[in-house]
């Protein structure tokens, strides 16, 4: 697929909230297409999410008093619905500024489809609630891809990730997990400045299955960053780009560094991705 999702929308709702929606998931790293997908009177629905789909692995579907305003034949809904007969879920309806009985009243088919409800939330609780279902792996690297973005803008006082406290916590954390999280938050703390509470929320957040993960991927930059500092004796300047380089890193967003970096730097990477020594696995 050329993109993560697509959002299939009326134009009158483009600057309320499409447009707003969708740079929002693209900073949660999403691969968003939208602009395309602006329906006018006369459009075919089912043709124009059709034609998404094989482009995008998901759709969203905004629906809106300005949506329902179109002359939209009942048999668009119902090839909507057809649409996702007999596969996995693609299609993710998202209400604006309507209720229950104004989607039943215009489509049960709609109606009877799991929605995400704007009434209420922020903009980034309505993006990480449609991330969870197009890309829950990325739920767990969010953390990261932030605190990425904070270090290139040279935002020299790492703000906590707010955005991240929209998403539900999970399961506790283990205490053995925990330990973890602490010797990471005590070796990153003078460059990445959030509150033990936070850091070990952030964890909790994530599902399950890529806890584990992402607990690995910043020991691993915690104890790549820790020897670096220690064997350079780097500036704070200096310490902060560093763990800029390791958050790229581990993203895969990194691009080629140069002969001419600083000897840290490539020392860095190299320790980064070198395997370490006595290794089982």
């Amino acid at each position: 697929m050329e993109h993560d999702l697509f959002i299939s929308h009326a134009s009158e709702d483009k600057d309320a909230l499409v447009r707003p929606l969708a740079e929002k998931l693209k900073s949660f790293t999403l691969d968003v297409w939208y602009d395309e997908y602006s329906l006018s009177v006369g459009d075919s629905l089912s043709a124009s999410i059709d034609k998404g789909l094989k482009l995008s692995s998901f759709g969203v579907v905004i629906l809106s008093p300005s949506f329902f305003a179109k002359p939209w034949p009942e048999y668009e809904f119902r090839s909507l619905v057809a649409l996702e007969s007999g596969r996995a879920k693609r299609i993710i309806p998202v209400w604006f500024n309507v209720e229950r009985d104004d989607v039943l009243n215009f489509s049960p088919h709609l109606a009877d489809k799991v929605a995400v409800i704007t009434s209420g939330k922020k903009l980034a609780a309505i993006a990480l609630e449609i991330m969870r279902v197009v890309h829950p792996k990325k739920i767990s690297t969010l953390a990261r891809a932030l605190a990425a973005r904070i270090q290139a803008q040279s935002n020299t006082e790492l703000v906590d990730v707010r955005e991240l406290q929209q998403s539900p916590l999970r399961e506790p954390l283990s205490q053995d997990q925990l330990r973890r999280v602490r010797l990471i938050h005590e070796s990153l703390f003078e460059v990445y400045p959030i509150s033990w509470e936070k850091i070990a929320g952030n964890f909790q957040r994530d599902a399950q299955e890529f806890r584990e993960r992402e607990l690995r991927s910043w020991e691993h930059i915690a104890g790549t960053y820790s020897g670096i500092k220690r064997r350079h004796n780097l500036s704070r300047a200096e310490s902060q780009h560093l763990f800029q380089v390791l958050l790229r890193s581990s993203l895969g967003t990194l691009e080629g560094v140069t002969q001419e970096a600083p000897a840290w730097v490539i020392e860095a990477l190299d320790d980064f991705h070198r395997r370490l020594p006595n290794a089982k696995d």
